[in-house]
């Protein structure tokens, strides 16, 4: 709730100054009036966002907590204005998606075989479990773009559509306490402390390695804010937006019976343990726009 007042406010202090400099260039600039004549432009964005990323986890995995994360947006793009109020625009962005997800405690066992040939149930446990997933996305939108002016020089506008986006990146990071024991049923005794088949308790696991990402996915866009023109071809805006990838962005292979760890060393992401993903942002986005003709 802290972060998104904070965003809040920084949208009100950017409101306040386009309305401070829309006195100023109305009394330095009195041709503004034709800029929506000119219909092509070109542009640039850049914003900073909350992120999560979405596992919607098995029951073999409860109790996970998710915290959000500060990513960052770029793009640019180009489009025409059909009208004085609606056009079309496209281009090309990169967008990060980071998340943290927390798990304490966690437990699980499989029965297997051990290197004797003995059969026994191996029974794995861990505490403060941490990970840290990222991905980046390539973004090709498709936008309806809607702007309604006040006056010359200051105006609302929304824009809304679909990206189509590109997973050009991953990379997780895990960290936990393991414990790992042995149940042995036909002697009705449990194996644990010592070396034998990694039977060892309080071992740290410190792993990171790359997501399954499916390659393209479907996202959807909006954003609302209010623009400024400083001259007869510029134009300023700053805004809120919202993304959502409305597909599951996972490329695992849904297991039966899923493990986080077996043995010390190796962690496995908790997205693998998932039965799907999906991620969505919110934040901030200031605008540059340049209208040719």
């Amino acid at each position: 709730m802290r972060q998104i007042n904070t965003l809040n406010k920084n949208f009100v202090s950017c409101f306040i100054l386009l309305l401070l400099l829309q006195t100023n260039v109305q009394s330095q600039s009195p041709d503004n009036k034709v800029w929506w004549q000119k219909h092509w432009f070109i542009g640039v964005s850049g914003g900073l966002a909350k992120t999560d990323i979405s596992n919607d986890f098995t029951s073999v995995i409860s109790g996970v907590d998710m915290t959000t994360k500060n990513a960052y947006c770029l793009s640019v793009d180009a489009g025409y204005y059909f009208s004085k109020y609606f056009g079309l625009s496209t281009g090309i962005g990169l967008s990060s998606y980071i998340t943290q997800l927390s798990l304490d405690p966690y437990s699980n066992s499989l029965d297997t075989i051990d290197s004797e040939s003995e059969s026994y149930e191996r029974r794995i446990s861990g505490n403060n479990i941490n990970e840290t997933q990222k991905i980046y996305f390539l973004e090709i939108p498709v936008i309806l773009n809607f702007q309604c002016p006040f006056s010359k020089a200051i105006g609302f506008y929304l824009q809304g559509g679909i990206n189509l986006a590109i997973h050009v990146g991953n990379n997780y990071s895990s960290s936990g306490t393991f414990s790992y024991s042995g149940y042995y049923p036909a002697y009705n005794v449990v194996l644990k402390d010592i070396p034998y088949e990694g039977f060892k308790s309080n071992v740290k696991n410190d792993v990171s390695g790359e997501l399954k990402v499916k390659t393209l996915n479907p996202e959807l866009i909006a954003s609302g804010g209010f623009y400024f023109h400083n001259q007869k071809h510029f134009q300023i805006s700053a805004g809120f937006f919202y993304k959502s990838l409305f597909s599951d962005i996972s490329d695992y292979t849904p297991v039966e019976s899923f493990q986080l760890s077996t043995h010390e060393n190796q962690l496995r992401s908790l997205m693998e343990g998932s039965e799907k993903a999906t991620a969505s942002s919110m934040g901030i986005m200031i605008s540059l726009r340049y209208y040719i003709k």
